[in-house]
């Protein structure tokens, strides 16, 4: 059996099996250790990018590499909290699957497809809501 709701349970709705939840819980779990993981080498990345300036009496202004380095930081800074988002979303539906409304969309409370389940575990909208 898939780690997936199958065709019929996307569509009609039925509960996972235990089965089914087991294997869909330890997929979250991977991916969820897999986003903290990232998050940490992120943060550790924005961290050095900061010690490497400081002390530093170049004025970005008028640095030519000034520029890169800002843009730098705000783009590891975007990705960090875009890191966040998705671990608050694994979080999600770990919650959701533990209350068995895993796979029903949030806004309207139909089945969450399996392809899109296949490829966002953590989806919490079918696609028509999530559009």
């Amino acid at each position: 059996m898939s780690a997936e709701l199958t065709s019929s349970q996307a569509v009609t709705g039925r509960p996972l099996t235990a089965g089914q939840r087991a294997r869909m819980r330890a997929r979250l779990v991977d991916d969820l250790q897999e986003a903290r993981n990232l998050e940490t080498r992120l943060r550790h990345d924005v961290a050095d990018g900061i010690a490497s300036r400081r002390g530093s009496t170049n004025d970005e202004v008028d640095d030519p590499e000034g520029a890169n380095t800002a843009f730098e930081g705000a783009q590891s800074n975007a990705m960090v909290q875009h890191t966040r988002r998705h671990i608050d979303e694994i979080l999600a539906a770990l919650v959701r699957l533990d209350v068995a409304t895993y796979g029903a969309c949030e806004r309207c409370g139909g089945a969450i497809s399996k392809p899109r389940l296949d490829a966002r575990p953590a989806a919490a909208y079918c696609i028509a809501c999530a559009a």
